[in-house]
């Protein structure tokens, strides 16, 4: 038996039942695909404005860093078609900037306007000359702003062009306001003079090069006659302000000039204009005299000064016929201190020539230095109560080349000269205390040694340790040297270096001398200031004082004064025994000169430093 009975047979279909399935079930996958189309197209619509609002939140992101970078920056955009009868359009930095509503209608024309005619004009050829060659341009201009305000905008433009054609231009403005106004400060710092007001060195030479307009006129160089004495006796606080009193006359005086400026601590120039002649110059040049011989009054001070000046009248002019000018003026007002102050010298070729022996006298010592031609001479210092030897001291020399020895006067444009002067001061040092190293080792008790320094050296701030090292290379104590300065020294010393390095070398145990004491300036205010152990008074005085009572008057004071200081004191150039018992009379302890003995080689001084101490003098 069968559990399962078969399966009925399936009727048989027709041709055209089975034609009709298959056009359905085409029917049927294209519509799946079309729906699988329609879908994919729904998916990248839905990414691509996913895309777009992505792309418009990171437009409207840095859209809003711009705006707070242009507004911070205070820097706005731009753009003008020139296709479009000049139409502009701006951001909202640029309106702000104009002072105009945001959005409101920009006419060029008025915009124009509110550029000042200086910048309008560069402005406007600027943006013909960048369309014609479509390039670009950068302008800093002055504008007036919608509600009346003064701004400085710093204009930057490019154009576009297309076919070879300008079709835009383009570019940003920023206000630039605050820099222009922390630039004008500056300048006026780098070309203003802060005590004075007057125009300062830089300035000064910017207009004599003829950097800044016309050629200059004649040139006065101002010297103050006196003010660093002043300065030295009531300090710097009415120096300043004397300064100030003298910059002020000058305005006055010249308020014609083209410039009037100061140049350096106490020296100014006044530059006139082209027009002006020598005997304008001349003119101006006096009552610029007669101005600041008038006496000063500051507190319950009263003090007078004057004033040198040199003038330079310019023989046409190139650029570089300034610096000539310049030394013209210089050369004259050298000559004009020379003549004794107070007074002004137009520059003369003569002049010139002066200053060239100058120049060639500090050349040929410079080469004397190098090719050994200086000496060392030495000239005795005696205790004049028993005519034994104190010391000496060290003058510089030169060794012509046909044997003939001069004295140090003979080149003292040498010794004026800073770097020269510096290097033979630097000679002198080494070569005396090599002297005296080797007499302090042969056993020879010369006393002291004096030594001459130059300003150049005691303006050094590492002068004081080298010598204290120097000394005590060649074994000598400090108390076997003595530093000799000239009053000279102090004028300069406005800083105080020269008052730390003596007060640095007494320290040490050597001595300071004040040599050619009387002839300088406000004397007794250095003997006060300085560490001042010896004065010596100037042969001059020595020299007169028997057959002048000035002269006597003045030495005994000078006596009397260093005596109650406790200050040594050494007469110069004592020449006559008349004069040598007659300064022993009066007290004066120490003295030298030609009645005891020039200043004489090493090899001759050692005839001193036999048994000196208890030998009598040969007055010669």
């Amino acid at each position: 038996m069968r559990d399962h009975p078969l399966p009925e047979p399936e009727p048989a279909r027709s041709a055209a039942w089975h034609e009709t399935g298959v056009v359905a079930t085409r029917r049927d996958g294209d519509l799946a695909c079309l729906l699988e189309r329609v879908e994919r197209l729904q998916r990248e619509v839905e990414e691509t404005s996913r895309l777009l609002r992505e792309r418009d939140e990171a437009l409207a992101h840095s859209k809003k860093i711009f705006d707070r970078s242009s507004e911070a920056a205070k820097i706005g955009v731009w753009e003008c078609d020139l296709t479009n009868a000049d139409s502009l359009r701006w951001t909202d930095a640029v309106y702000d900037l104009f002072e105009l509503p945001r959005g409101s209608k920009l006419d060029r024309s008025r915009i124009v306007e509110m550029y000042d005619p200086e910048s309008r004009v560069a402005m406007q050829t600027l943006r013909s000359k960048a369309i014609c060659e479509r390039g670009g341009f950068t302008l800093d201009a002055k504008i007036t702003t919608a509600l009346g305000k003064e701004r400085w905008m710093r204009l930057t433009a490019d154009v576009e062009s297309e076919n070879g054609v300008a079709v835009r231009i383009f570019g940003m403005k920023q206000d630039i306001t605050e820099e222009r106004a922390l630039w004008d400060k500056t300048r006026f710092l780098a070309e203003i003079d802060l005590m004075t007001g007057l125009a300062n060195r830089s300035q000064f030479q910017a207009i004599l090069s003829g950097q800044k307009g016309e050629p200059p006129g004649p040139l006065l160089l101002v010297d103050l006659d006196g003010f660093k004495q002043v300065n030295d006796t009531f300090g710097h606080g009415l120096g300043d302000e004397c300064l100030k009193q003298v910059a002020l006359r000058l305005r006055g005086i010249c308020a014609e000039a083209r410039l009037v400026a100061r140049i350096g601590g106490d020296e100014f120039a006044v530059l006139m204009g082209a027009a002006a002649d020598r005997l304008e110059a001349e003119a101006l040049t006096e009552r610029v005299l007669d101005a600041l011989r008038r006496p000063i009054a500051w507190g319950a001070h009263v003090f007078q000064l004057g004033a040198s000046v040199g003038i330079a009248i310019p023989q046409g002019f190139d650029a570089s016929s300034a610096a000539e000018l310049f030394s013209h003026a210089d050369i004259a007002l050298y000559a004009a201190k020379a003549a004794g102050k107070n007074t002004f010298r137009v520059f003369d070729p003569q002049m010139k020539s002066e200053g060239e022996r100058r120049f060639e006298t500090v050349r040929d010592i410079g080469r004397a230095l190098v090719e050994n031609q200086l000496e060392l001479y030495y000239q005795p210092k005696l205790q004049l109560s028993d005519q034994t030897l104190s010391g000496f001291e060290a003058l510089l020399r030169r060794r012509m080349p046909d044997g003939r020895v001069v004295a140090a006067g003979a080149f003292q444009a040498a010794l004026n000269d800073p770097d020269l002067s510096a290097r033979l001061g630097k000679w002198v040092v080494e070569k005396a205390l090599r002297q005296a190293g080797l007499w302090h080792r042969a056993g020879f008790d010369f006393g002291s040694l004096a030594i001459n320094l130059s300003a150049s050296q005691l303006h050094d701030h590492h002068f004081a340790e080298t010598l204290i090292e120097r000394v005590a290379e060649q074994g000598l104590r400090p108390g076997m040297i003595e530093i000799e300065v000239t009053e000279g020294v102090f004028l300069d010393d406005e800083s105080g270096p020269v008052k730390r390095i003596l007060e640095r070398l007494k320290q040490s145990g050597m001595r300071v001398a004040l040599d050619d004491f009387g002839t300088g300036y406000a004397s007794l205010v250095h003997l006060r200031s300085y560490p001042i152990d010896v004065i010596k008074i100037d042969k001059s005085f020595v020299q007169r004082f028997l057959s002048s009572a000035q002269d006597r008057a003045i030495l005994e004071t000078i006596l009397r004064l260093g005596a109650s200081l406790g200050m040594d004191i050494v007469a110069e150039g004592i020449e006559t025994a008349a004069q040598l018992q007659a300064l022993k009379a009066l007290g004066c302890p120490y003295g030298q000169g030609f009645l005891f003995s020039p200043a004489v080689p090493a090899s001759r001084a050692i005839d001193w430093l036999l048994p000196v101490s208890c030998r009598q003098t040969r007055v010669a």
